[in-house]
């Protein structure tokens, strides 16, 4: 400790100078107690610091997919908590919702632009937790509602603030300009914000983008379906499904016809006249209830009965397909399904649809949404309109996504089952949550999971 009595013994000589109370040799042994108490204090703050910065490193949960595959591959962790960019937003997430996409993309049967380990999830919502300084769409406690290309489920979200959801107009930035306006780049992924609809709760809030976009824009922009029409809709039951089904109704003297499993006919009755079951010959079915024929097919399966769905359509029917649920058979990706699948696929004949003045088309909102070579702008317009349109409606209780069942971040595994087996009727929601399993509960804990009257927003129960 030379360099502290160093420092200290001029302190002291000066003061028993002017005070003449003590001696040299009491300054020094002053000077060899202050010294040791002052190390001791130096000792004791580095380790109050140490102990404090321990307490001040923030984490939260996310849904990681390690590798493509099977669900083994999916697995909630922990990371840090980064600081905010100057035109960055962080949204504390409240709920997320799943969709068969995801199970999709954890196949490996989706395009991706990012390679595994990366957070899973195309939807959610939020609050607007902080704000970067340059960002004056947003403000703290903003609700919103989040759909990205992946990384919606987790219990945070870092974004750039890119599209300007809530203005008139949309607009982006540069690659360039993100680079050098954004101080964090960790969860920098296309993503697009909407202020989410007062009239929602979380649950209903975060599974309305990935359902009603694509059924809005299926129904009234590609299919066009007007007053008058006979429409099919395969997987009725399912979260664009039933939203189909809640769209179209508002539409008078439309006839609607939905495939979907014995057990969801009761229900799916409420929004859909005609039910057929997915062991029928749908297109037997069809021919016999309706032998001039059909107007509209809306397929998110695809596969063998693609190219006889031509025969039951009317001239100028229309065939859109937005979805290939049929690739899913396990687990796993099952290559000699995906061989029969796009076998049949590929043998569609453009002169065929020529000749009989029939119409095929495709969406897919994902790669609508983040296409990087053409008109994103032109798009985000689109879609804030449709947004508008179906906030409206929403307000006005026209329509109410349905719900089917509430699971915790440690469940998503049982939770991308449901959706796989086909169980579900409506959106499965995701709480970015751990389940706390209580002693007594414990022997329950493999009980059937909630309907959506059996849970409330803000508290998911077994």
């Amino acid at each position: 400790m030379p360099e502290e009595d160093k420092s200290i013994s001029p302190a002291k000589k000066e003061a028993n100078t002017k005070t003449g109370e003590t001696t040299e040799t009491k300054v020094s042994e002053s000077n060899a107690t202050s010294g040791t108490a002052s190390a001791a204090a130096a000792a004791a703050n580095a380790g109050g610091t140490a102990e404090q910065e321990a307490e001040e490193v923030k984490t939260y949960k996310c849904v990681n997919l390690t590798a493509f595959g099977g669900s083994k591959h999916v697995r909630v962790d922990t990371n840090e908590v980064k600081p905010v960019g100057k035109n960055e937003v962080a949204i504390e997430v409240q709920a997320c919702g799943i969709n068969f996409l995801d199970i999709m993309t954890r196949q490996g049967l989706i395009e991706q632009t990012v390679k595994p380990p990366f957070i899973m999830g195309s939807e959610c919502t939020g609050i607007i937790s902080e704000v970067g300084e340059k960002v004056s769409t947003y403000k703290v406690g903003d609700p919103v509602v989040v759909l990205l290309e992946n990384g919606a489920w987790s219990q945070r979200l870092v974004l750039p603030v890119i599209e300007k959801a809530s203005a008139n107009q949309s607009s982006s930035n540069t690659p360039a300009e993100d680079t050098e306006n954004n101080e964090s780049t960790e969860n920098t992924i296309s993503s697009l914000i909407l202020p989410r609809p007062k009239s929602l709760d979380v649950n209903k809030a975060a599974v309305i983008g990935y359902a009603y976009i694509p059924a809005y824009i299926l129904i009234h922009h590609i299919a066009n379906i007007r007053s008058g029409d006979i429409v099919l809709v395969h997987s009725a039951g399912g979260g664009v499904g039933t939203a189909i089904g809640q769209l179209v109704k508002l539409i008078p003297n439309v006839t609607l016809i939905g495939t979907a499993s014995k057990a969801k006919h009761e229900k799916l009755s409420k929004i859909y006249d005609v039910l057929i079951e997915p062991d029928q010959d749908c297109i037997a079915e069809i021919k016999k209830l309706y032998p001039n024929g059909i107007n509209v097919v809306l397929d998110c399966i695809s596969g063998p009965d693609t190219n006889r769905l031509y025969g039951v359509l009317k001239p100028l029917g229309k065939h859109i397909i937005y979805g290939m649920s049929n690739l899913v058979t396990g687990d796993r990706k099952n290559f000699l399904n995906l061989a029969k699948h796009w076998f049949h696929m590929e043998r569609i004949n453009p002169l065929k649809l020529h000749d009989e003045n029939l119409v095929l088309g495709g969406f897919f909102l994902k790669s609508f949404l983040f296409c990087r070579d053409r008109g994103q702008n032109e798009i985000h317009n689109l879609i804030l309109d449709v947004w508008n349109e179906l906030t409206k409606l929403i307000d006005g209780q026209k329509i109410d996504p349905w719900i089917d069942s509430q699971w915790y971040f440690d469940e998503t595994k049982e939770a991308m089952m449901r959706l796989q087996e086909r169980k579900n009727i409506g959106k499965v929601v995701l709480i970015p949550k751990m389940k706390e399993v209580k002693p007594e509960e414990e022997k329950t804990e493999n009980a059937e999971k909630p309907t959506a009257e059996e849970t409330t927003a803000n508290s998911p129960k077994k």
